[in-house]
């Protein structure tokens, strides 16, 4: 017989159930199928290139998110090409989806009004029984866009609770100005813009809000003009997302009970959850960059400069180029690293990026694809093949010879080849290389291509090393059951536990201090862990031994108690992996493997109140981010702070 109390829970959720229920969309009427990727021919278009717009003074940009129609390299029987609907940003009378690149330069603030102007109702099923804007119109569609990478006033970072319907009607509880200023005050970088609403994060940059921001400056000039990088001519950006058609060529999003799955997760909605419902994890079975499906990229045999963005839900990539052709990566999230590193691969958990270089001078006429090896199914790091339960996994494959590991002992595939495991191809032109770049490349030895740059080329003044922090703080990552019995991930300090993201926030943080964050993962995948407003250095990560222990804990929408959890560490295993060479440069977002503690260091030295999280963004949504919060200065007078 149920206690008293479990009765009330299960007539307090099935209440808030019907409730929910009453407000979502409608299912559609009839059943939908899946398109087969293998009816896509692929490598026959072109990589689209997103407009760029340059910003010049104080005028602000306006870029209007609206509803369009974009060709994603899909066609019909007829071979006539099928219109997919999507969302995008408006500048200079056409709608872009992704957004258009902003470049900005470093010191010259940029301002930007990102005005919503979707109709509703969303495109793709919203479940309101998890945390989400709190719209009274269920119709409306909430959007604020977050600036990923930016150091950022806090009132123009976008946060969650800032969002805000269309023309204003409804605001989040954050919300505090229409018009976003980006001083700017950072490196050269690749960082990207995208949509950061309350539990509909994971929708709105599937939907297609979401594109790239480049930094510039003078140090990046320099390399430029002295042929350390390739000119602009010879650069392009790549954002890199996975997913599924509907039959008639609509993006499709899993959520409906009475409605397909994932073919490549399978991750269904029963019959007990909230109808639609959220799922914690979304893999695609289709690759798009910069949103066509498996386009072609036509290359002359030159280097070539490749701004590389993970822009997927859940999928790790593991990239590499056919006959072992290798990166040699220049740069990460934040910036240049120190020297150049030459990789045979390239590991992007979703939100990083990548600046790498690649040669094609001895490809003339020949065609070379860039495909993935990384798996179908959450990252959670390289093991020995010989021996995947005992050795310790690792972020990167040191050797080649390592394999995947499936976090409970065993080995993971790798994803199908013929679809997700191919990402665009390289049609190289049989156009000889110059004269005068072979002279040039004749001077230098061991150079990269026609450039100046060899492994050894400073790119920029040594990294200032942060070494001293005035406080670590210990904190964990969690995956619990909710109520209904679906997966929900959270965050929270290892001595309180688990914690919602609504709940109170816990770090509280002194002006311009440099802290320690220690990242417990005692869960079974990796998380890419991103911090807003610092551009973090990785220290090290270190196996740990630790348990869970149940908590009393209050459902955020309910308040009846289920449980939680907080993590109690007994002890740390060997010595710490100081990371790759290629993560050694400023990072935002850093992989956080399972069973193991992940140490970053930052110097946080803006006041307000911002987010960390993991960037699945199905884990983000539901529940796994939290609040941090960065007090004013001190000042001499005694007056109180705002923060």
């Amino acid at each position: 017989m149920l206690r008293l109390t479990h009765l009330c829970l299960l007539l307090s959720l099935l209440c808030f159930q019907t409730a929910a229920h009453e407000k979502a969309s409608t299912s559609p009427a009839s059943p939908v199928t899946l398109l087969d990727p293998d009816t896509v021919v692929k490598f026959e278009n072109e990589l689209p290139v997103p407009l760029e717009i340059r910003p010049q003074g104080s005028t602000p940009i306006k870029l209007p998110a609206r509803p369009t129609q974009v060709w994603m390299g899909l066609r019909d029987k007829e071979g006539k090409r099928i219109m997919t609907k999507a969302w995008g940003f408006e500048y200079a009378g056409r709608i872009h989806s992704p957004g258009p690149t902003i470049r900005a330069r470093e010191g010259q603030p940029v301002f930007v009004h990102w005005a919503n102007e979707l109709p509703g109702p969303h495109l793709f099923p919203v479940d309101r029984s998890i945390h989400l804007a709190d719209v009274k119109d269920p119709k409306a569609v909430p959007m604020v866009i977050h600036l990923h990478g930016g150091h950022t006033e806090w009132k123009s970072d976008g946060n969650p609770l800032a969002w805000y319907t269309r023309n204003y009607r409804e605001t989040g509880p954050l919300f505090e100005k229409r018009i976003y200023e980006y001083d700017n005050s950072q490196d050269a970088a690749t960082i990207w813009y995208h949509d950061h609403t309350l539990g509909m994060t994971r929708l709105n940059v599937y939907a297609g809000l979401f594109g790239f921001y480049l930094v510039g400056d003078d140090n990046e000039d320099r390399l430029i003009q002295e042929k350390l990088l390739p000119a602009e001519d010879r650069t392009f950006v790549a954002a890199i997302t996975d997913s599924l058609f509907s039959s008639d060529g609509q993006l499709y999003f899993p959520g409906w009970r009475d409605q397909p799955p994932s073919p490549v997760s399978h991750e269904a909605v029963k019959v007990n959850w909230p109808n639609p419902s959220h799922l914690d994890e979304f893999f695609g079975n289709f690759i798009l960059v910069n949103g066509m499906t498996w386009p072609k990229v036509s290359v002359t045999p030159h280097v070539y400069r490749l701004r590389l963005l993970n822009a997927s839900d859940t999928r790790t990539l593991i990239l590499r180029i056919d006959e072992n052709t290798p990166f040699v990566q220049v740069g990460g999230d934040g910036g240049f690293l120190d020297h150049p590193v030459k990789l045979a691969e390239l590991i992007l958990a979703p939100a990083e990026r990548a600046d790498v270089l690649v040669d094609f001078s001895g490809y003339k006429g020949r065609k070379l694809t860039l495909r993935n090896f990384g798996p179908d199914v959450p990252f959670k790091g390289f093991v020995e093949a010989n021996d995947p339960k005992s050795s310790v996994p690792l972020v990167y494959n040191p050797d080649g010879k390592r394999v995947l590991s499936n976090g409970r002992g065993g080995i993971t595939p790798a994803t199908d080849p013929n679809t997700t495991g191919q990402i665009l191809q390289f049609h190289i032109a049989s156009t000889p290389i110059s004269a005068s770049s072979d002279k040039q490349q004749s001077k230098i030895k061991n150079t990269i291509g026609d450039l100046n740059l060899t492994l050894d080329t400073p790119l920029r003044a040594p990294l200032n090393r942060l070494n001293q922090a005035s406080r670590t703080r210990q904190l964990a990552s969690y995956r619990l059951d909710d109520p209904y019995g679906r997966n929900l991930l959270m965050l929270g300090p290892v001595k309180e536990g688990s914690l919602f993201f609504e709940d109170p926030t816990t770090e509280i943080i002194q002006h311009n201090a440099v802290e320690i964050w220690e990242i417990y993962n005692p869960t079974v995948s990796a998380h890419p862990i991103h911090i807003h407003l610092v551009e973090f250095q990785v220290l090290d990560r270190q196996p740990f031994k630790g348990k869970l222990i149940p908590k009393a804990q209050k459902f955020m929408h309910t308040g009846e108690v289920f449980q939680g959890a907080r993590l109690e560490i007994e002890s740390l295993q060997g010595k710490p992996l100081t990371p790759q060479p290629e993560e050694s440069g400023p990072k935002d977002t850093v992989i956080a493997l399972p069973g193991q503690v992940t140490r970053v260091i930052a110097r946080f030295d803006r006041a307000g109140l911002y987010v960390w999280h993991c960037h699945l963004l199905s884990h983000e949504d539901y529940d796994m981010m939290r609040s941090f919060r960065v007090l004013a200065p001190k000042v001499t007078n005694n007056s109180p702070s705002k923060f």
